[in-house]
Formats: structure tokens, C-alpha cells, sequence
């Protein structure tokens, strides 16, 4: 084998200790990529690949890209799955001698990944750690960006993947802490059990096993954090995701001021799929302006962008809480002038929270020294114009933050009107800011001002008219004199030079001057770097200050603009409550009418009460509108409990501890899964997870098997709901049979979305109005949709037939009478139904909620 070059040492020695990143090896202004690594990136992000040493025994693949623009390689790296470990010149090339030292600084993974620019402002980029033990799990969600670290403890791996939608981490720790005899050997194959487990139901961020952790890690890493009645398990994970993030950088650690403690059953519950069906951040079409959080995001800073987000997904249960988020709103809707002069401020406050990071971590460029400057100065005008009103009370917004003013002035005192990006760019300091600097920077510009000045000043004390201070790269700075003048020339002069016209010589004084001149540019820079990383320092200090009072602006913010939109769009305050009632008047759909002409939009009304008609069976036509006024419904409460005025004219909201979704048509293809069967699996989860105060709403239950199968389904998932589980629901469907359920129950109700026939044209009216619909119009719709005529002609004639052959079936059924008709049972046969129903029962495959919840349909 081949001896290795001691650059290629470097290399190699910096992947045997980072065996799985891809190695951006600095060399010169190239980070260079050797081996297989080369080979990858340039698979993966389209680089020519070469190689050093071609054609010689040591020939290796090559790959490179300037250094300038790496981080953008870095993060399209990152988005592929891989991680990326940064190995960097540890000293100017041009002040060693021999071979440059070269170290990893940084590792980077998708959940450490803190370049600004390419991260979405308005949301967290989570590091996640789930930390278990006896099946029962410790979850840390911190936040490199913002210093946010919060932490919990769940019951489960089934909360655990909840919170996980909630949060869409970039990457997932996982480890598992055993108390048994072969602790370690043990503990991981557990955690790779756990891995594997949380990939398969979440497979979207990176996901990997990590190493036990000890009492002393969690000592170390929690040790300076005020971390009140933190359990455990909550301890164990905020540590694992503190030490990883801590791995991966060589100099300051990643800052974190407070561990912050949240209680999962404390929240609205709404799962993957409720968010993605309700379209709350993503729309399933990918248009933006299509979800609900691009309709209500009216903030003006990204710290108040990324609190919408957060409280849109995790909506409160505590009745006093919504309240006080409520009357925020409410406050700012009344003070019409204080909210759009908040609102003006706020627009220019940038991204402090991650600026404020920055600084911790002594990242600051100039230009972000000049954004910390105009962002507190945004956040002294927001403050001050809020204490001028008198309206205003901080009991419902907490305590005030610390006034941070004094770094503001200091910045102001310091910086230019516009930093440059970087040193290099042009002036950062003020002058007069520093005297020394100013010193450095005048004979740095006006270096040959000070030559004409000295030389000006030679001719006048020596009498030489034609002396001259001249420059070349042999002697430096010299004097020279004409042979007619060599008489005048003084002692002191040191001749350097003869030249054919005259004498070169030297002085102590150009000397003296030629040293000030020469280093005035590194006198400069190393000054206004000295300077730079005071006022980083000074930035660094006041972290934790600037982060509380981040949380504060995000607050008033994310108020302000929730205001906002119920001005424009006409939103009320709801009434939240702890009763088990939901009651809406003309209620509207938040993404349907801010998308429809003004006024266009229907609104619906709805009450619902958990002893009285908490199921409303709501049947009509396609395209009428059954599948909005499920969301709208769905999306009022999510609203209502985040602590948001709704789209309705009244509301009156009894609190949801669920919100459970079965709408729209998908498949799961790379799981061999049948449209029909990811809506069985979609709905078994609801009837399995309900509660007495969820809200579900369902959507053509058993339309993806066959007429009787789909209607025996729908039907028993109907009953289950209104007999068993009795929870607020909404069941749109096309059976019309189901109809008699409706007419049968003494809690469940029928409605329908209207529509007319005019001209065989179909006409929607979109009105939720009492009463079952006796036509589905899917002929008339498929006509709208623009089928041949022929086919609709044909599909008009086969539908006539169908029936008038089911109502020919339908009288012959009732003639016979002697077996049991599911849908026209006599009064007499409720026995036989229930011998039915226990005959069809597979007994090992119930468990105990199920037979309870069984035994309520049966008495029922």
C-alpha cells in the first residue's frame, strides 16, 4: 500500500474520527472531497469528479467546491440524508512553513444545521431525542437556531410519534436506558428495535440510535439550566440531545438559556393525518395561500411566525389560558392604533431570536452586529409605544422584559449606518468611535498624502528643489537627488544608491514613516478585528436578555396579528367553556372564503350537544360542499382553542381534547396499501383513540369496497360513534340508507347539502339545511365534469333501470318478511340483531374497551 502524503494524513485521520460525514477538506479556497466521498457528492450534488496523484500508485478520487459557496453544497448534502464534518485550516497558509495544521471544527447533521439563509424563517429546525425506559419515553425538542430546549414525558411511543408530527424534527435520536444485568448489550438492541420502530411510522427525518447516557452526562450538560420539576425521563432526553449538538462543534457550545417543561396532555390532540387532511400547514396540493396557516399567519417577525406555527399545532385545553389569548386579541382589536403601530415596529425587528444566537456562538458578522442594532431599535419603539397606552396591562401578558436599550446605543455608537458583510468589505466603525483605529485608518487612505506632506517638508529644510521620495520593490522608500544638489545634501542623509543622474539615500525619519505606512492596512484590520469581537462579546453578554425579550415580541406579535385578521375577515370571539357543547352560527371555511370572491362564500350553521344530537349524519350531492363544512367545523375549534377569534358570527365552543380526521381519498403504494385500506387503518385509529369530548369528522366512510360492504361499515362505524363512543361527531355520506339510523337514534341527526335540479342541470346551494338527501346527482356531476353524452345518456338509461330493479326487490323483501333486512328490521327482530352481531364476533381478537364500548351498542 501506498504511503499516504501528510496532507493526505490529515484527511485520513479526520475521517477515521468522523467515519460516517462526508470530509469537506479545506485546501486553499477549495473544500476538497477524497475517496468515496468524493465519489458520493459527486453523484449526489453533480461535481466532476477527478482525482489527485493521477496515473500514480497513490491515485485517489477528487471532488471539490469553493469555499465561499459550501454551504449551500452543505445543505442540499443535508436534505439527501447525509452529514457533513468540516475539517479547516488552522492557521494562514502564508505564515506556516511546511505543512498548514488542519482540524474538524464542525459536524454537521440535518438537525444541527444553523446557516440562516437557508432555513424557513417561520418554523423551528427541531434536533429531537427520545429517551425510554420500561416503555415509557422521555422527548427533548431543541431548537440550535433559536436556543429553545423543551422537554417531556410520555406514556408511550404512540404520544411520542404525536408530538413528532406536531414538531416535524429534522433528525431523531433514540436511545434506551435498561437497569437490567447486561445493561449495555441489552440497552441497544432495544434502541435498535426502537429505531426501526420510529422509522417505519415516521420515516421522514433521519433517524439514529444513540449511546447510554449517565448520570454525570446529565449532570454536565443540565448542570448551569433552570430546569423546574423536571422528571427523569424528560432529564435523560434533554441531556441526550445536549450532548449530540455539544459533539458537533469544536469551539463554543450551542446556547441554551432555560429548559422549558410541556405537557403533552395538556394540548389539543391532532395527528398526522387530521393535520395533513385539514391542510393546517401544508396543503395536500402544494399551493401556498391553500393552508390554513398561510390565511391567519399575519405576523411581522419570524420569533412571532414561528409561535403561530407552534400554537396552531398544539391548540390549548385550559379553558382560563384560550381566555387570556383571547383577550389579547381582543386588546389589540379594540386599540386600533396601538396595533398598527406595533405592527409597523415589529416589521422591523428581523430575526433576533436566531441573531441573538449567533452572538453566543461568536458567528456575528458585521452586518449582523448592524441587524442586532436595528432590531432592538424596532423593539424599544414596540415597547415604548405599548406603555403609552393606557389600555395596556401586562397582567395578561406576563412580566415585561428587561430593557435592552444600552446594548442598542453602544451598537449605534460603534457601527456605520450600513455594515458591510464582511471586514474586508468596507468601514464597519464610526469615526471617532476609537482613536487608534482612526489613526490606522487615515494613514492606511491617505498613505501618500503623508509622502507628498514629508517630501514637501525635505525640500524646504535641505533647500534641494528637486528632491524627491520615491518608491521601487528593490530599496522600498528612498530620497533622491539631482547631481547639481549633492553639495546641499545633509549628514545625516545615508547614501543607498548611485544612479547615473544622482545619489539615493535613506533617513531615520523616512524610515520611520515607510514601517507606519507598510503596516497601517494590518495595524487597521487587526484593530478593527479586535474592536469586532468586543462588540460580539458585548452582543454575546446580553443572550439570555434578548431571548426573553424575543418571547415577549413574539407574543405581541402573534396577538397583533390574529387581530388583524379578525378585522378583515370578520371573525368573532368564540365562547370556550368546559361543557360538551359546540354550537356555530354561520359558520365559514377560513382557506375556502379568503380564496372565493367576497361574499360568496355560504355560511352554515351547527349545534351539536353530547346528550342530545352529538352525531349530525350529513348526506348530498358531490361537489355540494359536505367535505368544507366538515373542515370548517374542525378548523373553528383548532382556532378557537390556539387562542383565535373564528369564522362564524357566533361560536360557542366546549373544549375538544381531540380533533380526529377521515377525509379524502389516498393510497400508500410503497406500503402495498389499497386506498380502502389506509381509510380502514385511518379510521380503526379513530374509533380506537375517541373520547367522549373529541370532535371527529368522517367522509364517505366504505366507499372503496362494495356497495353492501361500504354500506355495513359505514353503518357500524356510524352506530360505534353515536352508541359507544358518544362524542361530537360529523358523518357525511353518500348511503341515503343510513338515513334510518339517523331517524332511529335519539342523538344522532340527520342532514344533507342542498342542490336543485333546473334544466337537468344540477344547481348547489351549499346549505346545510335538517333532513336526509334522497338523490346523489352523481350523473348530473359527471356531466359537469365533461363525459362524452353518450356515455351520459347510457349512464341516465342504466340508472333508471338500477331503480326501478331495487324498488321491484325492495317490495318483494317486504312481502316476504320472514328474514331479518338489515335497514327494514320490525321492532320485534332487535334480538335476532343482537344474536347476529354476537355470532359475527371474533372473541380473541376484542380487547377490553372494545367489549364495553360493544356492550353500549348492544344494550342500545
Amino acid at each position: 500500500m501506498p504511503r499516504l502524503t501528510p496532507v493526505m494524513q490529515q484527511h485520513a485521520a479526520a475521517k477515521s474520527a468522523h467515519p460516517h460525514s462526508v470530509i469537506f477538506f479545506r485546501l486553499g479556497d477549495f473544500y476538497e472531497m477524497f475517496g468515496d466521498d468524493a465519489v458520493l457528492v459527486s453523484r449526489e450534488l453533480d461535481l466532476t469528479l477527478t482525482s489527485r496523484n493521477k496515473g500514480k500508485p497513490d491515485e485517489v478520487p477528487m471532488a471539490g467546491v469553493p469555499h465561499h459557496a459550501a454551504h449551500g453544497y452543505i445543505a442540499r448534502l443535508l436534505k439527501k440524508g447525509h452529514e457533513v464534518a468540516v475539517c479547516e485550516q488552522m492557521a494562514d497558509p502564508s505564515t506556516v512553513k511546511g505543512i498548514v495544521p488542519r482540524e474538524v471544527v464542525r459536524v454537521i447533521t440535518p438537525g444541527t444545521w444553523s446557516d440562516t439563509p437557508d432555513l424557513d424563517e417561520g418554523e423551528n429546525q427541531w434536533l429531537c431525542a427520545l429517551h425510554s425506559k420500561e416503555g415509557r419515553l422521555g422527548i427533548a425538542l431543541f431548537d440550535l437556531t433559536t436556543a429553545e430546549l423543551m422537554a417531556a414525558e410520555l406514556d408511550d411511543l404512540s404520544a411520542a410519534l404525536s408530538e413528532l408530527g406536531r414538531a416535524r424534527p429534522r433528525e431523531i435520536l433514540v436511545g434506551w436506558e435498561d437497569s437490567g444485568i447486561d445493561e449495555a448489550e441489552n440497552a441497544e438492541q432495544k434502541t435498535q428495535e426502537l429505531v426501526a420502530e420510529v422509522k417505519a411510522l415516521f420515516p421522514e427525518p433521519a433517524i439514529h440510535a444513540d449511546s447510554l447516557i449517565s448520570e454525570e452526562d446529565i449532570q454536565q450538560e443540565l448542570l448551569k439550566l433552570d430546569s423546574p420539576h423536571a422528571g427523569p425521563l424528560a432529564l435523560s432526553a434533554a441531556a441526550r440531545v445536549m450532548r449530540f449538538a455539544r459533539r458537533c462543534y469544536r469551539g463554543d457550545a450551542p446556547p441554551v438559556w432555560r429548559l422549558s417543561l410541556w405537557n403533552p396532555s395538556g394540548v389539543l390532540a391532532i395527528d398526522r393525518t387530521a393535520q395533513a387532511h385539514l391542510e393546517l400547514v401544508h396543503s395536500l396540493s402544494g399551493e401556498k395561500g391553500s393552508s390554513l396557516l398561510s390565511v391567519i399567519d399575519r405576523s411581522q417577525s419570524p420569533p412571532g411566525a414561528r409561535l403561530m406555527r407552534r400554537r396552531l399545532l398544539a391548540p390549548l385545553l385550559n379553558e382560563a389560558e384560550i381566555n387570556e389569548r383571547l383577550d389579547q386579541v381582543a386588546f389589540f382589536m379594540e386599540e386600533q392604533g396601538v396595533r398598527h403601530d406595533i405592527r409597523v415596529a415589529l416589521g422591523g425587528l428581523g430575526d433576533l431570536e436566531r441573531l441573538a444566537v449567533r452572538a453566543s456562538m461568536r458567528e456575528l458578522t458585521p452586518r449582523d452586529l448592524g441587524a442586532i442594532r436595528r432590531s432592538l431599535g424596532a423593539a424599544q419603539d414596540v415597547l415604548t409605544r405599548l406603555e403609552a397606552s393606557p389600555e395596556f396591562s401586562s397582567q395578561s401578558w406576563g412580566e415585561l422584559p428587561e430593557d435592552c436599550s444600552a446594548l442598542r446605543e453602544k451598537l449605534a455608537l460603534a457601527l456605520v449606518e450600513r455594515p458591510p458583510a464582511q471586514l474586508k468589505e468596507g468601514a464597519v466603525f464610526r469615526q471617532g468611535f476609537d482613536g487608534e483605529l482612526d489613526d490606522s485608518g487615515e494613514l492606511k487612505e491617505k498613505g501618500g498624502e503623508k509622502i507628498t506632506e514629508f517630501e514637501a517638508e525635505l525640500r524646504g529644510t535641505t533647500g534641494i528643489p528637486n528632491l524627491r521620495v520615491k518608491y521601487n520593490r528593490v530599496f522600498g522608500w528612498f530620497v533622491e537627488v539631482g547631481k547639481a544638489n549633492l553639495g546641499k545634501v545633509p549628514e545625516h542623509f545615508r547614501r543607498k544608491q548611485t544612479i547615473a543622474n544622482g545619489e539615493r539615500y535613506t533617513i531615520d525619519e523616512l524610515d520611520e514613516l515607510a514601517e507606519t505606512l507598510l503596516h497601517a492596512e494590518d495595524r487597521f484590520r487587526a484593530r478593527e478585528l479586535e474592536l469586532l469581537k468586543d462588540l460580539s462579546e458585548e452582543a454575546q453578554s446580553w443572550g439570555a436578555r434578548v431571548h426573553l425579550l424575543c418571547a415577549f415580541l413574539a407574543q405581541l406579535d402573534v396577538a397583533a396579528a390574529l387581530a388583524e385578521l379578525a378585522v378583515e375577515a370578520d371573525y368573532c370571539r368564540p365562547k370556550v367553556h368546559r361543557g360538551l357543547e359546540l354550537k356555530l352560527v354561520e359558520s365559514r371555511h377560513p382557506v375556502v372564503e379568503s380564496q372565493a370572491a367576497r361574499g360568496r362564500f355560504v355560511p352554515n350553521d351547527l349545534e351539536l350537544e353530547a346528550k342530545k344530537n352529538h352525531l349530525w349524519l350529513i348526506s348530498g350531492p358531490n361537489m355540494a360542499g359536505k367535505s368544507t363544512f366538515l373542515r370548517q367545523v374542525a378548523l373553528t375549534v383548532i382556532l378557537a382553542q390556539m387562542g383565535s377569534f373564528v369564522p362564524a358570527r357566533e361560536a360557542e365552543i366546549g373544549l375538544v381534547d381531540r380533533v380526529l380526521s377521515r377525509v379524502g381519498a389516498s393510497d400508500n403504494l410503497a406500503a402495498g396499501e389499497s386506498t380502502f385500506m389506509v381509510e380502514m387503518r385511518e379510521t380503526s385509529d379513530i374509533l380506537r383513540t375517541a373520547t367522549s369530548r373529541s370532535l371527529v369528522i368522517l367522509d364517505e366512510v366504505g366507499r372503496g369496497t362494495s356497495t353492501y360492504d361500504g354500506l355495513a361499515i359505514a353503518w357500524a362505524v356510524a352506530e360505534h360513534l353515536d352508541q359507544a363512543i358518544r362524542c361530537r361527531a360529523l358523518f357525511a355520506t353518500h348511503y341515503h340508507e343510513l338515513v334510518e339510523l339517523g331517524e332511529s337514534s335519539e342523538s344522532a341527526e340527520n342532514h344533507s347539502v342542498s342542490a336543485k335540479e333546473h334544466d337537468g342541470q344540477v344547481v348547489f346551494l351549499h346549505r346545510v339545511k335538517p333532513g336526509g338527501a334522497s338523490r346523489s346527482y352523481g350523473v348530473q356531476v359527471a356531466q359537469l365534469a365533461g363525459l362524452p353524452e353518450s356515455v351520459l345518456a347510457r349512464a341516465r338509461a342504466l340508472l333508471l333501470s338500477f331503480e326501478e330493479k331495487a324498488a321491484v326487490r325492495s317490495a318483494a323483501s317486504k312481502a316476504k318478511q320472514p328474514q331479518l333486512d338489515l335497514f327494514h328490521a320490525p321492532q320485534d327482530s332487535r334480538l335476532s340483531e343482537v344474536a347476529s352481531t354476537l355470532k359475527a364476533l371474533d372473541i380473541d381478537r376484542l380487547s377490553g374497551i372494545e367489549a364495553l364500548q360493544l356492550l353500549q351498542v348492544l344494550k342500545s
